[in-house]
């Protein structure tokens, strides 16, 4: 069933039940609103039939009688009885036999007769003749006073069925009609809700449907109501991510692939010369086997780099949380690396906060992050240059909390402004922004440092002038730093 036929039968719905109950509780009112107007008119009509009571003399013969009361039918356009003090029908106006109840009780007689008359001497009631019409009255004590035996002069008006079905007649239609209009205008209103509604719904299908058979660029206008508008803002969102992750993965089989390439080819090209015996000497069967060692090397750290970054994505790798001092972290990481700093003319040196505060950290995996950013800073410092590792406790502006500060800066080549944007993406390389091209790397490094330092609850941003170095900073949070067992 289609939303606009929901919305359209919905409307319905309220409106079939609201006119329902509407016309019940009119009907219901006007029944006894329609009884109470006519015993008033007869009531009012039987007010002049005390004239005919004061008319009337003793010496009337019953022609007289009866020719007066044909004429009081006539005037009052209503059905005159006669009743005498038993209640029973002596004289009836109708002409048709049939209908004619004379010589008959009516059956609300006693109501009549006995039941709290008015002080006018007259009585309300309703009765059924013979042709089964229903009829309301007034009754009129002809002589005597309540406690004689007396006649009484009724004058009945029909009511076609009674008085619910004479507001039937009368109000039916209206009510018809009503329903009518506001049917219509239901339906136009769920059209057009539906329409408002639907619309932007089917820019939302179609841009599911155009996103699973991969047009991924696919967006949808927001506009609608504001649920709709935030339907179509989610999946706008959730396109844009698909794209993206859409873009990774093809960008990692691409830089996978071209990572790969290099080092298979040379070790398949070295091995295949030794195999063929085009390595003469025993110094260059060494030489060829040194390179596909480095090669393989290669490798092992590609596949290990990649299998860190996927497991540390899926939360997989779990940080082995411990007391950690960082000062003793970066001062082993300064002295593991001097060798290679002194081997390349480049100065590298640690200044550390006198006192920091212990934190509870993966104490291989930071070192693991100080020893990729030092050696990067190593790899693209010219001779000559200088490498700087500092330490520093800090209350950071934008949170107001303490931070241990990690920095390693570089006088080395810098780094683009295009490209500085990028530098912890997984694969990506910067090289045409270094005046070296000693690099080696896979571009998994630095994205695996922003990985262990975002499971550490940090922050690391990189700050870089072409020619001039680079500044990495890292930020650890103290507060609530050292878990509850690892003091």
């Amino acid at each position: 069933m289609s939303l606009r036929v929901r919305l359209f039968l919905s409307h319905a719905a309220v409106i079939l039940i609201g006119v329902g109950a509407l016309t019940v509780a009119l009907l219901l009112l006007l029944r006894q609103v329609e009884l109470r107007r006519v015993q008033r008119q007869l009531g009012t009509a039987a007010t002049f039939v005390t004239r005919f009571n004061q008319l009337s003399a003793p010496t009337d013969t019953p022609e007289v009688q009866t020719a007066r009361l044909n004429q009081l039918a006539q005037d009052q356009r209503a059905r005159v009885l006669l009743l005498d003090a038993k209640g029973a029908v002596t004289y009836d106006s109708v002409a048709n036999q049939k209908a004619a109840i004379k010589g008959k009780s009516l059956p609300l007689g006693t109501v009549i007769l006995t039941d709290n008359p008015k002080p006018n001497n007259s009585a309300v009631g309703e009765f059924y003749d013979g042709l089964n019409r229903h009829f309301t009255f007034s009754a009129v004590r002809l002589t005597g006073n309540a406690t004689d035996l007396a006649t009484w002069l009724v004058l009945a008006q029909v009511q076609n069925g009674g008085p619910l079905v004479s507001v039937l007649d009368e109000i039916m239609t209206p009510v018809l009609e009503s329903v009518g209009i506001a049917l219509v205008i239901a339906a136009v209103a769920a059209a057009l809700i539906a329409r408002s509604i639907a619309r932007p719904i089917q820019t939302v299908a179609a841009g599911a449907r155009a996103l699973a058979v991969g047009d991924y660029a696919k967006r949808v206008s927001v506009r609608g109501p504001s649920e709709i508008k935030q339907l179509a803002a989610d999946f706008n969102h959730m396109a844009g991510q698909v794209q993206s992750t859409q873009q990774v993965e093809r960008d990692l089989v691409a830089n996978i692939s071209h990572e790969l390439k290099t080092p298979l080819t040379s070790i398949q090209g070295f091995a295949q010369a030794i195999r063929d015996g085009d390595v003469p000497d025993p110094e260059s069967v060494r030489n060829a086997a040194r390179i596909i060692y480095d090669e393989a090397e290669r490798l092992r750290r590609l596949v290990s780099g990649l299998l860190d970054s996927a497991r540390m994505e899926s939360g997989e790798m779990r940080m082995a949380m411990a007391v950690v001092q960082l000062n003793d972290v970066v001062q082993s990481c300064v002295t593991r690396l001097q060798p290679r700093a002194q081997a390349a003319g480049v100065t590298l040196s640690g200044m550390l906060a006198p006192t920091l505060p212990p934190v509870a950290a993966d104490g291989d995996r930071l070192a693991q992050v100080l020893t990729n950013l030092v050696d990067n800073a190593l790899k693209y410092t010219s001779p000559g240059g200088k490498v700087t590792v500092e330490t520093k406790l800090i209350r950071r502006k934008d949170s107001g909390e303490d931070n241990i500060e990690i920095s390693v800066a570089d006088t080395g080549s810098g780094i683009l402004a295009e490209d500085l944007p990028h530098v912890f993406e997984r694969f990506y390389q910067a090289d045409k922004s270094r005046s070296t091209s000693a690099s080696s790397g896979a571009g998994l490094g630095l994205s695996i440092v922003k990985q262990i330092v975002d499971a550490h609850g940090g922050q690391i941003v990189a700050q870089s002038v072409p020619n001039l170095g680079t500044h990495m900073t890292i930020w650890l949070p103290v507060k609530a730093a050292v878990p509850t067992g690892l003091v």
